[in-house]
């Protein structure tokens, strides 16, 4: 029954804000601990969801609560036109964790996709091409506004809004003959972009062989290799980047979610020889790389490059797997189970938004993409009690049977 505090917010949510969401499922938080968020009411929920990825050390962390409210104490913006040490402190530790070379900060992972655009196509004009392409995959999401949106191969997301941005081709994900096809024969091609593992798509992972085909053409071809990394980043698998699963060296990597540990921030790293294509006046952003979201993504990257954080993150998800592989033996409904590190889909064979208001009536927050892929992503740092008591959850909602501790 919903609360008259719960009914009064969705009220003036349906008054006062766009209904772009939908229907918003009927909680409201009002704050998190760890891996617990507490609704209105003061009921509690395992939170196997991480607000899609960005909270990946959990809620009210303690280091990070302290690093922010220092900062908010001493300066939170100047804008870009003068030096910002936290920035430079950032950019420093972003290059430590993946390659070398320089990082533009920006608010969100579809700004950091736009400014990778930018550059691709900045890259193919310098090198002749007068209509320079992007080549992009099926089931793809690199965002929403108009130049991501045009390289989201997906029609669910692009209809409805008019002509897309130019200059975008799309091929089938993990099709490896198309891919050397269309890479030898598309000689406007400037930059491939890619998830090499799609979350929204539904959580669906590049092959190897695909991947190694696509980055030794790339260097022989001049392209660049652009890794969107937005849900991927920031040891969501098990590593700092998914890249590092290939051992791929790409061009550009993008960033966002869970660099800044909830609070708004994007990045675009790339390596060194490519930051001349955005000379001054290229490009620009104003709250871009302020100094309490840089304070915030240097205190995210220290935690998760400590000792033994990553070994962490690939015995929970050990423990994960093996649950969920049982549950999909005895379960009848579970097709498969994919995924690396804390970054992983449950494909069903029935719709799963039942599901996800299941395990939220229950005290789980799970979410559904792809319409049959449950989504589960913790906390990076989750405890095992956590990790027990939601998957109990779900194993419940899943076979109907009530898990005994």
């Amino acid at each position: 029954m919903t609360s008259q505090k719960l009914k009064k917010i969705m009220e003036g949510d349906k008054k006062y804000l766009f209904q772009n969401y939908g229907d918003r499922l009927p909680v409201s938080f009002a704050k998190g601990s760890g891996a617990y968020l507490y609704d209105q009411e003061g009921k509690r929920y395992v939170d196997f969801f991480s607000g899609i990825a960005v909270t990946n050390l959990g809620h009210s962390h303690r280091k990070l609560s302290k690093v922010l409210h220092s900062q908010l104490d001493r300066i939170i913006h100047t804008s870009n036109w003068f030096y910002n040490a936290e920035q430079v402190e950032a950019a420093m530790l972003i290059s430590g964790i993946s390659f070398g070379g320089k990082t533009l900060f920006v608010n969100s992972g579809t700004e950091a996709n736009e400014a990778a655009i930018k550059l691709a196509r900045r890259h193919g004009i310098e090198k002749g091409i007068s209509e320079p392409e992007i080549l992009s995959f099926s089931n793809s999401f690199h965002g929403r506004t108009f130049g991501s949106m045009s390289a989201t191969a997906q029609k669910k997301i692009q209809d409805g809004f008019g002509p897309l941005l130019p200059g975008f081709c799309y091929l089938h994900y993990n099709d490896a003959a198309g891919l050397e096809k269309e890479l030898a024969g598309n000689r406007n091609l400037a930059a491939v972009m890619i998830e090499l593992i799609q979350g929204e798509g539904g959580i669906v992972i590049a092959e190897n062989e695909f991947v190694c085909l696509l980055s030794d053409i790339c260097k022989k071809r001049d392209i660049l290799l652009i890794v969107d990394e937005v849900q991927t980043g920031m040891g969501r698998t098990g590593k700092y980047f998914a890249y590092q699963h290939y051992g791929l060296e790409p061009d550009v990597i993008t960033l966002a979610k869970g660099l800044g540990g909830g609070v708004p921030i994007g990045a675009m790293h790339s390596r060194d020889g490519l930051v001349g294509l955005l000379e001054k006046g290229r490009h620009g952003t104003t709250f871009g790389g302020n100094h309490l979201v840089c304070a915030a993504a240097a205190s995210v990257i220290k935690e998760i490059s400590g000792k033994g954080f990553m070994d962490r993150v690939n015995k929970t998800s050990a423990r994960i797997f093996g649950r969920l592989e049982d549950l999909k033996k005895k379960s009848g409904i579970i097709t498969d189970v994919r995924g690396l590190g804390l970054h992983i889909g449950i494909e069903l064979n029935v719709q799963g938004m039942d599901y996800v208001k299941k395990a939220l009536e229950m005290g789980l927050v799970i979410n559904c993409t792809s319409e049959k892929v449950i989504r589960i992503m913790p906390p990076l740092n989750i405890s095992d009690r956590a990790v027990k008591e939601g998957m109990d959850i779900f194993e419940e909602i899943i076979t109907g049977e009530v898990k005994q501790n």
